[in-house]
């Protein structure tokens, strides 16, 4: 027990020494020069609060990451698409979903993971999209830049970054169950070429990158298409659709709202692990090996798509190139799990949830013993 003692303030010196000399190299400012929100970053602030953290990032300024997302997530993977009368529109499974998916950017932070820049336009997803014979792929579109000028995502999207489903998949409920592995995304980015294209009608963005014609050619069904309804709730969009003909979508003007809820003096200068505490120390073991044991679960499965690939080679490649694009994938897979390291070292455990209030110590005669 002693030697326990020992070794736990050991680390809690250690993680304080190590917080201190990078506040010496660069102090993070004082609560008083803590920048402002922005009026986007205002309008969500308060609705993303519980579901997240917020933080100022340069050149980003305000930006949120959620809490219940694992190190491997990705956005757009919790989720489906529908065909609506503004193209293809994501649906997501998360209860904060109506917002960081329609409007605003997302983007990779080495520490955070993906974080996402408030905006103030809708759109059926902000997402870039790729299309072949046999794959269909999406990966956000990164902020700062516009969706207007950008002919090639390719040059500003991480290969990492790019979620693909066999097009046989892509109109499926729960699409994470069928995403290919994100160390094949290498292959996919080789087989599939850009096809992404939007419009503006009615005020309206318009996704016109993958027609619902092209998925009924592969699927060899027809597509339900469905109008978008407007309701006045989140929580009202939780049954988005109605009937056969409909889907109830949340899509309210952004515009600079009153914050209620305190906000949290964080900026990042130099991303440090904050000081640890016993019990931290168990939870990050608990998390440490659970998070072990995916990363062997994605490494076994993608060993037995290279298995199946050698005992029946695809289409058009030959023994050499089948080994190459192999390799590829094992590059790509190594460099996911250092991702996924780094992530998992630097991450910083969500706050604590406010106390409740104290309770009162007048009380009403109902709430007194016999009345009294």
């Amino acid at each position: 027990m002693k030697i326990i003692i020992q070794l736990f303030a050991a680390i809690v010196l250690a993680s304080a020494a190590r917080v201190a000399a990078q506040e010496n190299v660069a102090p993070p400012p004082s609560p008083a020069e803590s920048p402002p929100l922005s009026p986007e970053a205002s309008f969500f602030y308060d609705q993303l609060a519980p579901h997240g953290q917020w933080f100022w990032l340069e050149p980003y300024g305000w930006v949120w990451t959620p809490n219940d997302v694992d190190t491997a997530w990705r956005p757009y993977t919790d989720g489906h698409w529908v065909y609506t009368d503004c193209g293809w529109t994501w649906v997501s499974e998360r209860e904060w979903g109506w917002a960081p998916f329609h409007y605003g950017r997302w983007f990779f932070h080495d520490h955070r993971g993906w974080c996402w820049v408030p905006g103030q336009d809708w759109a059926p997803a902000w997402v870039s999209w790729r299309w072949g014979d046999n794959g269909c792929g999406w990966a956000p579109m990164p902020p700062l830049v516009a969706w207007e000028t950008v002919s090639d995502w390719d040059t500003v999207i991480p290969t990492f970054a790019w979620c693909f489903v066999s097009p046989a998949h892509f109109h499926e409920l729960h699409l994470r169950e069928h995403l290919v592995l994100a160390a094949q995304n290498v292959t996919f980015l080789r087989t599939t070429r850009n096809v992404t294209r939007f419009e503006v009608r009615d005020r309206r963005l318009v996704n016109l990158s993958i027609t619902a014609e092209q998925l009924e050619k592969v699927i060899g069904r027809p597509v339900h298409r469905f109008k978008i309804t407007d309701i006045n709730s989140p929580n009202a969009a939780r049954l988005s659709i109605s009937g056969r003909n409909e889907i109830h979508l949340y899509r309210p003007v952004v515009k600079e709202t009153k914050v209620l809820s305190p906000i949290r003096r964080e900026v990042i200068v130099n991303p440090a692990r904050p000081a640890v505490t016993f019990d931290q120390l168990r939870r990050d073991e608990a998390a440490h090996r659970q998070f072990q044991a995916q990363q062997a679960q994605e490494r076994q499965a993608l060993e037995r798509v290279h298995q199946s690939e050698l005992r029946t080679t695809p289409r058009g490649l030959s023994a050499q190139e089948l080994r190459e694009r192999q390799q590829a994938e094992h590059r790509a897979f190594n460099e996911h799990v250092n991702r996924q390291n780094q992530i998992f070292e630097n991450r910083r455990p969500a706050p604590p949830p406010p106390a409740p209030p104290a309770p009162s110590s007048r009380r009403s005669g109902r709430d007194t013993p016999n009345g009294r």
